[in-house]
């Protein structure tokens, strides 16, 4: 039976620039209920940092930290041609993230946890990328918005099983010099640990990292 509406789980993810110029997501379950943060770069090496101080780094691979509201710590190295490593702030792996035309996100002990596939109406518009978030046996969980322009924030479309009644995040903020502005985050079922830690590394590495998750992102 699927999970009820209000048995739901809405994240939203907002991208603005630190006074160092490090790209940075804060992320939300409600409108003033702030989750994470994560920090682009925040684990690199003093040469790849001085980068991003100037500006010429603006989003991309490396190292990059979430930390949670209660000061746990998440690392998610977003790599070139390889597979995304998250991990725990004491070196414990999480899981990683393999890219390609789709992508698919392994814990480290579980398995398969899920797959991220274009929307088959439109997985590309001016304002988002639009994914789809099955679990292992390539069942719709969720969906996954990436907002490229200010007019992402706003729900253009409603689809009845994938968005309950509280639309906090239906809001439009202004232009941003970043290159992602943000995700927003919907899954059918509240998240363990695992699963959270999963994909919130996910939207940084997308939002932060600059990964493409399907190919209509390249």
């Amino acid at each position: 039976m699927p999970a009820s509406q209000d048995r739901s789980t809405m994240i939203e993810g907002r991208v603005v620039h630190k006074l160092n110029n490090a790209l940075e997501i804060t992320f939300s379950v409600g409108p003033e209920d702030a989750l994470a943060t994560g920090v682009q770069g925040a684990g690199n090496g003093l040469g790849a940092k001085a980068a991003i101080l100037f500006g010429f780094k603006n989003g991309g691979t490396g190292r990059h930290r979430i930390t949670y509201a209660d000061g746990s710590v998440v690392w998610v190295e977003s790599k070139d041609s390889a597979p995304t490593v998250i991990t725990r702030g004491d070196g414990t792996s999480i899981g990683s993230i393999q890219r390609a035309d789709t992508s698919t996100a392994v814990g480290s002990t579980a398995g398969t946890l899920f797959h991220f596939v274009p929307d088959p109406d439109e997985p590309r518009t001016p304002e988002l990328f639009r994914l789809l978030v099955l679990d292992r046996m390539g069942v719709k969980v969720g969906r996954l918005d990436v907002v490229r322009t200010a007019g992402g924030w706003t729900v253009g479309r409603l689809v009845n099983d994938l968005y309950n009644d509280s639309f906090w995040w239906d809001r439009a903020g202004q232009p941003l010099p970043v290159p992602i502005l943000g995700t927003r985050l919907w899954l059918k079922h509240p998240l363990d640990p695992v699963e959270r830690d999963v994909l919130l590394g996910v939207c940084v590495d997308i939002a932060l990292g600059l990964r493409p998750y399907i190919s209509a992102m390249r």
